[in-house]
């Protein structure tokens, strides 16, 4: 008996002051024992699923991660188990950032998914342990990808779905960064006011700004072809949204009104039209970066 094991890796780099990401999909065959499910709760099934992923951390001198409250995980787990597709796009077009926007996230996100299948009845708890152990301890295949995304030490939150029925099932895990206590995070036309308070110390130094056309519904033989069953990137790079005086490597520059950073304090104000004019409809992601190069937000803006 198999089960097919495909998963997301995500592996942030900067090259030329550009954000960039490299992701990989991987399929691997492993068994589970033939034992009868016992009737889990759904909270007890992601309760579970988060305390695979903080032992793996402690165990690598990690700190947990908390249990996030945002939807995005569980909104896409029941997309794929409804409408039997398996992609990092969903059936509306939608990619993992766009969704966790949707879903009321203003961190940034970064996703692993994975599924499995059997003609037998198995046990769920058994099935999740195999999983994240496979993509702990058997990743060689993605260059590691899916371990170096559960034991990313900049996460600290983790939004988990589980979905099943029908000898199906899907596991989504949208590992967070969520650094920001916000008091302003607004976009009013293409003005966009980024007001709040650090959790820890960290200097701000860019916004990186992305796009993708505007999404649209997908049909399920659509998601089984390229590219909609393989790997996923941030979109187009159109530029950065820097304080005054700097100027971006590549893509345009778009000079912040205010940029302003006292210790955990900061006011960020800028106006996206320059992007806008450059790819006209479709969805601007912006990613607010530290100096190293981390990010605090994947937030989508759709412009039409």
């Amino acid at each position: 008996m198999r089960l097919v094991v495909v998963a997301i890796i995500g592996a942030l780099f900067i090259s030329g002051g550009m954000l960039a990401a490299l992701f990989v999909i991987y399929e691997h065959p492993i068994s589970f024992p033939n034992i009868l499910q016992p009737n889990y709760s759904h909270d007890e099934l992601v309760n579970y699923a988060l305390s695979l992923i903080n032992s793996d951390r402690k165990a690598n001198g990690l700190q947990n991660v908390s249990l996030s409250q945002v939807s995005s995980a569980q909104n896409h787990a029941d997309d794929m188990l409804k409408n039997d597709f398996f992609s990092h796009w969903g059936t509306d077009g939608s990619k993992p950032y766009m969704r966790y926007t949707l879903a009321g996230g203003k961190g940034a996100v970064a996703e692993n998914i994975a599924a499995f299948t059997r003609g037998a009845p198995w046990d769920l708890k058994a099935a999740l342990n195999s999983l994240e152990s496979n993509m702990m301890n058997n990743d060689a295949a993605s260059n590691w990808g899916h371990r170096d995304n559960i034991l990313n030490p900049f996460h600290n939150e983790v939004s988990i779905g589980v979905s099943y029925g029908g000898g199906q099932a899907y596991l989504v895990q949208d590992f967070i960064d969520y650094y920001v206590e916000w008091s302003t995070f607004t976009v009013t036309q293409s003005g966009v006011s980024l007001v709040g308070s650090l959790s820890k110390p960290m200097s701000l130094n860019q916004v990186n700004i992305f796009y993708d056309a505007q999404p649209s519904n997908l049909t399920n033989d659509q998601l089984e072809n390229p590219p909609y069953n393989g790997t996923y990137t941030q979109g187009t790079f159109v530029g950065m949204a820097l304080p005054p005086n700097y100027q971006s490597q590549q893509g345009i520059t778009i000079t912040a009104e205010t940029w302003v950073q006292s210790g955990l304090l900061f006011e960020i104000k800028f106006d996206l039209a320059p992007a806008f004019n450059v790819h006209g409809i479709g969805v601007y992601t912006i990613y607010l970066q530290t100096a190293d190069q981390d990010s605090l937000t994947s937030y989508s803006i759709w412009h039409n």
